[in-house]
């Protein structure tokens, strides 16, 4: 009985790992696509999207797709930019865009937006 409790603690360790390397994973995935999201919306190359450029960008079927996967409607774009601004300087760099849309990709809700 032993020898089966030992197994079973063992087997229970290596799946804990093994959960924790592909949630890291996707993590690290997740940043990568959010990235390349960007890059494709910073339309003038500066490193940053201005509320115009997210607003063109929302306008694309990629971007609305990624959106829509995050529960967030066209309507709420406006105000997505906002959350999205943490510091409120009118911009949203790489740090704000990854930490925001993972944190909503976790947890988007209308009122997280609203």
């Amino acid at each position: 009985t032993g020898v089966f409790v030992d197994g079973a603690i063992e087997m229970s360790k290596m799946d804990k790992t093994v959960a924790l390397e592909k949630r890291e994973k996707r993590r690290s995935d997740t940043a990568c696509n959010l990235l390349e999201l960007l890059i494709t919306m910073d339309s003038d190359g500066d490193g940053t999207i201005s509320n115009e450029e997210f607003m063109i960008a929302v306008e694309r079927p990629d971007v609305q797709d990624f959106l829509a996967a995050l529960e967030i409607t066209i309507g709420q774009a406006s105000n997505l930019f906002h959350v999205l601004d943490m510091n409120g300087d009118g911009t949203v760099d790489l740090i704000e865009f990854v930490d925001g849309m993972t944190t909503l990709k976790g947890e988007a809700k209308s009122s997280d937006i609203q």
